[in-house]
C-alpha cells in the first residue's frame, strides 16, 4: 500500500449537483463524483449510466481500415493462407483468437502465430516471417504489434503482403506495410484513439462483416475476448471501451467458449459475478503466466478450442503456471530488495539487472521482472526499469510513475539501446550486456533533470468525503455499481472518512499478509480490509485515529449483503509505528527504515555507546531525549529506551503541526538491559551484605586499611568496591574513615534505610525502573495525544 502525502478532495456546487441528480434520478452524491469527472450534462450522464444509441463508431473512420478489410476478404475468398501475428501478453492473446475465431467463421485457411518472449521477443521478426513464407503464409496481419517493426517489413519475404494492425505510440517512420490499422496514427480520424489491441482487432472484424453485409447492424461477438484483453491492458474505460467491457463482462457469464469457461472453472472465478477486478487479478495473470514462462500459443489454442477434455487440460496447466510465476516473482523481489539494501540511497528511479540461465531455468526471468518491477514501483514510488541478463544480450521491463513519461525517458536514452517500445507508463527494451551501466547512469540522469522533488509524493484524488453520522448503505452502493466498468480513467469512486476509530485489528491471509478492523459509519460497524497491510499492524492499533481512505463494496456471503471498506490509503497527525511488542531485533527494523532517501531523527539516551554508529548514516539526524524536535523533522525514531520521562506535556519530544511518523523501536530486551544496569550501577543487598563480609575480614587482620589498597584487594576477589558501598556503611557506623583510612567502627545492626545515600540512591534507581516501565506501558492513543496537546 502506498502512502500518499498528498489528498486531492474533490470538491463541487453542492446546490448545482443537486438539481442535476433529480434531473438524472440519481443520488447527489453520484452526481457529484461524475461532475468531477467532466460529465456535467444531463445527456451525458445518461449516456455514461445507460450506454449510448449508437454504441461503436464507424470501423472505416480508422485510416486504411478500409484498404486491410478489402484485401482480408480477398485472401478469404482467394484460398489464401492467412496468419494472425499477436504478442505474448493478455492483450494479444485476445486479438489473436478473436480474429482467428471471426476468420474461421468465414472457412478461411488461416492460423495465429505468437512469437516466443525468450528467443524471439516482442513483436515481428524475420526468422518468423521468413518460417511463415516457407510453410505458404501469403498475408500476415498483426494484432497489437508490429507498429515499430519497419526492418522486419522492409526484410519481409518477397510475395507476402503483411497488415499492421496496432494501438502502441506509432514511431516517426512507420513500415511500409500493405496497410496500418492504428488509431494512434497522426493522420488517423477516428473518434477514440484509447483503443486495445483485441479493440482494433475487434473494428477490424466489424469492418469484414460491414463490407459483407453493409445493411446489416455493426458486428457484436466474442466481446467477452475484448472485455479480456482491453482491462488486462489497462486502457482507458472510456468512450467504446466503456461499453465494449460492459458488453463483454455480460457475455462471459454465458460465454460459448468452451476454453475460456473453463478458465473460469479452474480459477474459481464464477461466471455470474464477473468484474474487472477479477478480469485483472484472476483471469489475466493466469493467460500471461503462460506467455511469461513458455509459450502464449497456449493460451491461444485455450480460447480457441471447442474441446472440452482438452480445454480443461489447458485450464489446469494455465492456473499451475500461473502459481509458478508467482513463486518465481517473490524470488526476484526477494534479490531485487536485497540489491536496493547494498545501494547507498534509492535514487531518482530504480534500475536493476540480474543474471538469467535459460537453460537452467534459474534467475531473472525475463517474462516475469515487469510483475516485480510493478511492485517496487507500488512501494518505492520511483521509475523502475528491471533488467534480464542473458549472455551478451539484456531484455529489460520498464514501469513508471505517473509524472515521466517512459517511452520519452527511452527515446532520450536510446543510443544505449538496441529497440524499445511500449507506453508512457510501461515500455519494454533490449540492449548489449556491457552497456547496462551506460544506461543506467543516462537513464538516472534524464529522470533527475526531468522529475521535480514534489514528483516523488503520489496523490491520492479522493472523491467524496463521506460524514461519519451519515449511514452508508447497500441501497446507494447499488447506485454506485451504474458506474462500472472500473478500471483505467475511470476508477472506483474513492471516499474519505475522517478520525475513523479502528476497533479489533488483526492480521489475516495465508501468510498473514494483509490487516482488517473494524469502524463505525453512522449507526453501522463496517468491516474494513487493507490488502498488503500487514506492515501497518503496529500502527493501526486498536482504538486509534486516523483519516482513512476507502472503496465501499457489497460483499456477499451466506445469501446476505453486507458492506466492505477496502482501505486504500490511511494518515494521522502522527502516524505512530509501536514496534514495542515486535519479536525482531530493533537494530533489523532500524536498517529496514532508514533504507530510503528521506532524513531521520534518531532519539538516544545522552553519552549512549550507539551513538558514534548511528551517526554513520548519511541521512541521520541524532538528538538527545530532552531535545525538542523542530518543524523540519517529520521522520522520528525513538530508539533508546527514554532515561527520562518524555511522556507528558511540555517534555515530548514531536511537535508541530506539520504530519509527522514516529517509530518507537525500543522493546523488552531494552527494559532488561537497563534492569541489568541498574543492578550495576546502585547498590544492592546481596552486594552491600558481600562488601560488608570482606571489608570486615581485612580489618580482622588488620586494624587499618588504605582505601586504594582495599579496592584492589577486592577486585583482586572479583568484588567491586564503590565509592557509595564505602559511604553507606560510614553513614550506618559500621567503619570509620579518616582520610584514606578506614577502620572498624560500630557492630550494632542497623537498617539499611537509615543511610541517607542508600535511600536515596535506591529513590533514584526505583524512579528510573518506572520511568522504563511507562516508556513501554504507555498507550499508543496517549502517545498521540501528547503531539496533538
Amino acid at each position: 500500500m502506498k502512502r500518499y502525502k498528498y489528498w486531492d478532495l474533490k470538491h463541487y456546487d453542492r446546490e448545482e449537483i443537486k438539481t442535476l441528480a433529480a434531473k438524472v434520478g440519481i443520488s447527489p452524491v453520484t452526481a457529484g463524483i461524475l461532475w468531477n469527472r467532466g460529465l456535467r450534462e444531463e445527456n451525458e450522464i445518461r449516456e455514461f449510466l445507460f450506454g449510448k444509441k449508437d454504441t461503436y463508431y464507424d470501423p472505416f473512420l480508422m485510416k486504411d481500415m478500409r484498404l486491410a478489410a478489402e484485401r482480408i476478404l480477398q485472401a478469404v475468398e482467394a484460398r489464401e493462407r492467412i496468419a494472425v501475428y499477436g504478442d505474448y501478453d493478455v492483450d494479444g492473446i485476445t486479438a489473436s483468437s478473436l480474429l482467428y475465431l471471426y476468420l474461421t467463421g468465414l472457412h478461411a485457411n488461416v492460423s495465429t502465430y505468437i512469437p516466443k518472449r525468450e528467443g524471439e521477443g516482442y513483436g515481428l521478426n524475420n526468422e518468423a516471417l521468413q518460417s511463415l513464407h516457407e510453410d505458404g503464409i501469403t498475408l500476415v496481419v498483426t494484432v497489437d504489434c508490429g507498429i515499430s517493426g519497419v526492418k522486419e517489413v522492409a526484410e519481409a519475404p518477397g510475395g507476402m503482403d503483411i497488415i499492421i494492425t496496432d494501438h502502441h505510440r506509432p514511431p516517426e517512420i512507420l513500415p511500409m506495410a500493405f496497410a496500418i490499422v492504428n488509431p494512434k496514427q497522426a493522420d488517423c480520424g477516428y473518434p477514440f484513439k484509447g483503443l486495445s489491441g483485441v479493440g482494433v482487432a475487434f473494428k477490424v472484424c466489424q469492418a469484414l462483416e460491414k463490407l459483407r453485409s453493409p445493411e446489416a447492424p455493426l458486428w457484436e461477438q466474442y466481446t467477452e475476448l475484448v472485455a479480456l484483453g482491453t482491462v488486462a491492458d489497462i486502457v482507458p474505460l472510456q468512450d467504446e471501451n466503456r461499453a465494449l467491457v460492459k458488453c463483454g463482462m455480460k457475455a462471459m457469464e454465458t460465454t460459448s467458449l468452451t476454453g475460456l469457461r473453463k478458465l473460469l472453472q479452474a480459477c474459481r472465478c464464477y461466471q455470474d459475478t464477473i468484474t474487472t477486478e477479477k478480469i485483472g487479478f484472476i483471469l489475466a495473470p493466469r493467460l500471461n503466466a503462460v506467455g511469461r514462462l513458455e509459450h502464449a500459443q497456449l493460451a491461444v489454442e485455450l480460447l480457441i478450442t471447442k474441446d472440452e477434455e482438452s480445454a480443461e487440460c489447458m485450464a489446469n496447466k494455465l492456473n499451475d503456471e500461473n502459481s509458478e510465476r508467482q513463486e518465481i516473482s517473490r524470488q526476484i523481489f526477494t534479490e531485487a530488495e536485497a540489491l536496493l539494501e547494498k545501494q547507498a540511497s534509492i535514487g531518482p528511479a530504480i534500475v536493476l539487472a540480474g543474471q538469467w540461465d535459460s537453460d537452467k531455468q534459474e534467475g531473472w526471468h525475463p517474462g516475469v521482472i515487469g510483475i516485480v518491477a510493478s511492485r517496487l514501483v507500488d512501494k518505492y514510488y520511483r521509475p523502475v526499469i528491471l533488467i534480464s541478463i542473458s549472455g551478451d544480450v539484456a531484455k529489460g521491463s520498464c514501469r513508471s510513475i505517473q509524472p515521466l513519461d517512459m517511452y520519452d525517458a527511452l527515446n532520450a536514452c536510446s543510443a544505449d539501446l538496441i529497440q524499445f517500445g511500449g507506453h508512457s507508463q510501461a515500455a519494454g527494451l533490449t540492449l548489449e550486456s556491457n552497456k547496462i551501466d551506460c544506461f543506467k547512469k543516462s537513464f538516472t540522469e534524464f529522470v533527475r533533470n526531468h522529475l521535480q522533488p514534489e514528483d516523488y509524493q503520489p496523490r491520492l484524488a479522493v472523491d467524496i468525503e463521506w460524514n461519519r453520522n451519515e449511514e452508508l448503505t447497500l441501497s446507494f452502493l447499488h447506485e454506485l455499481q451504474l458506474l462500472e466498468p472500473f478500471g483505467c480513467e475511470n476508477p472506483a469512486p474513492l471516499f474519505m472518512l475522517r478520525n475513523a476509530e479502528v476497533h479489533n485489528p488483526r492480521l489475516f491471509g495465508q501468510e498473514l499478509t494483509h490487516l482488517r478492523f473494524f469502524t463505525d459509519i453512522g449507526p453501522r460497524s463496517c468491516h474494513c480490509i487493507m490488502w498488503q497491510g500487514a506492515q501497518y499492524r503496529y500502527c493501526l492499533c486498536n482504538n486509534a485515529q486516523a483519516d482513512i481512505a476507502f472503496k465501499p463494496r457489497i460483499n456477499f456471503f451466506n445469501n446476505a449483503e453486507s458492506i466492505n471498506l477496502d482501505i486504500v490509503a490511511f494518515r494521522m497527525d502522527m502516524e505512530l509505528h509501536d514496534y514495542r511488542k515486535n519479536s525482531e531485533f530493533k537494530e533489523t527494523v532500524l536498517a529496514r527504515i532508514l533504507h530510503s532517501d528521506q532524513r531521520f531523527t534518531v532519539f538516544i539516551n545522552k553519552n549512549s555507546a550507539e551513538e558514534k554508529e548511528l551517526s554513520a548514516f548519511s541521512n541521520v539526524k541524532i538528538r538527545h531525549y530532552g531535545e525538542l524536535c523542530d518543524e523540519t523533522e517529520r521522520q522520528i525514531i525513538f530508539y533508546e529506551l527514554p532515561g527520562e520521562n518524555i511522556f507528558r506535556w511540555g517534555y515530548f519530544p514531536v511537535g508541530g503541526k506539520n504530519r509527522t511518523v514516529l517509530y518507537i523501536l525500543y522493546n523488552q530486551d531494552d527494559l532488561n538491559m537497563q534492569k541489568h544496569k541498574l543492578l550495576e550501577e546502585y547498590p544492592d543487598r546481596n552486594h552491600l551484605a558481600d562488601a560488608y563480609r570482606f571489608v570486615k575480614k581485612v580489618l580482622q587482620s588488620q586494624a587499618v586499611a588504605k582505601l586504594g589498597q582495599l579496592k584492589y584487594q577486592a577486585e583482586k576477589h572479583q568484588l567491586h568496591l564503590r565509592d557509595y558501598d564505602l559511604q553507606i556503611f560510614r553513614e550506618l557506623g559500621f567503619f570509620r574513615i579518616q582520610g584514606d583510612e578506614l577502620m572498624m567502627g560500630s557492630t550494632e545492626r542497623r537498617q539499611l534505610d537509615t543511610s541517607p545515600t542508600y535511600a536515596g540512591l535506591c529513590a533514584e534507581r526505583d524512579a528510573l525502573l518506572v520511568v522504563y516501565q511507562n516508556s513501554l506501558r504507555i498507550a499508543c492513543a496517549r502517545i498521540q495525544s501528547l503531539r496533538k496537546h
